[in-house]
């Protein structure tokens, strides 16, 4: 039996397994220890404007340079928000002496640019633990696969330069980032037709926790719960039926998937 059948196989006993029960929450992934890098330390909003632009990586102009990288003529910088700081005299009401204290009085846009926007010396890179099945897959699709701490996310996928970036070494948290590209590459990468948030994730959700029984590593209790968050139900009932709208996304991508393993040449 092929890769692909023994795949759509779990996936039917997944979708009634959903369909049956509730299942218990799981503990958290673990988050990597990224390296340390200028918007490690930005605020949770400036994090995520970084990651809406596209990248995992922002800095100003003068920071690249710091790391021997020049910034691309032409390239345009977006904004994150700055505090504005002063020092200002006040009266200490214990003391009744006079000291001076920082005040926040507003932001300030400050100008940053991409990664992807400069050029020159290679930055230093989180290797994982352990590669994940189908990184392979990735590759054969044309994708970046690297390894970033991103804000409030466990893994993301780029559309814009296909590219995944994960914040876990968990392995169905890389399945279901590939199950998006997988989405993507169905709608030949039209964005417009692409399965959006919502309906979406619980084709990738679903993809990844097939794929993760598949290879050894079954996370269904976290896959249950995160499909009921968009079924908006704890009921078994309507995790089913959620489960069986997308079911033909999801066997499509599957298959997809392991077609393409099967024609990647492993070399002698």
């Amino acid at each position: 039996m092929t890769d692909s059948k023994i795949a759509l196989e779990e996936l039917e006993k997944i979708v009634q397994l959903f369909s049956s029960k509730e299942l218990p929450n799981t503990c958290a992934k673990a988050l990597i220890d990224s390296i340390e890098k200028p918007s490690s330390s930005w605020s949770l909003g400036n994090q995520i404007l970084m990651v809406i632009h596209g990248t995992s990586d922002a800095r100003g102009y003068r920071q690249w340079q710091e790391v021997n990288r020049w910034v691309r003529q032409g390239a345009k910088a977006f904004y994150i928000l700055g505090p504005i700081i002063v020092k200002r005299k006040v009266i200490d009401e214990e003391t009744k002496q006079e000291k001076e204290e920082s005040a926040l009085v507003g932001f300030k846009g400050i100008p940053v640019f991409r990664y992807e926007d400069t050029e020159g010396k290679e930055l230093p890179v989180y290797k994982p633990k352990e590669i994940p099945p189908l990184t392979d897959v990735a590759k054969a699709w044309g994708l970046l696969v690297k390894y970033e701490r991103v804000a409030g996310e466990f893994g993301h996928y780029n559309f814009q330069d296909r590219s995944i970036i994960l914040s876990t070494e968990a392995w169905d948290t890389f399945f279901h980032e590939l199950a998006h590209a997988g989405d993507a590459m169905l709608e030949n990468h039209d964005f417009n037709k692409v399965t959006h948030e919502g309906v979406g994730e619980v084709v990738a959700v679903l993809t990844a926790a097939t794929l993760a029984r598949i290879y050894g590593r079954p996370n269904d209790g976290y896959s249950w719960n995160y499909i009921a968050r968009y079924a908006e139900s704890k009921k078994p009932e309507a995790v089913g039926r959620l489960c069986i709208r997308v079911l033909s996304k999801v066997q499509k991508i599957i298959s997809t998937i392991f077609e393409t393993k099967a024609q990647i040449i492993v070399p002698a």
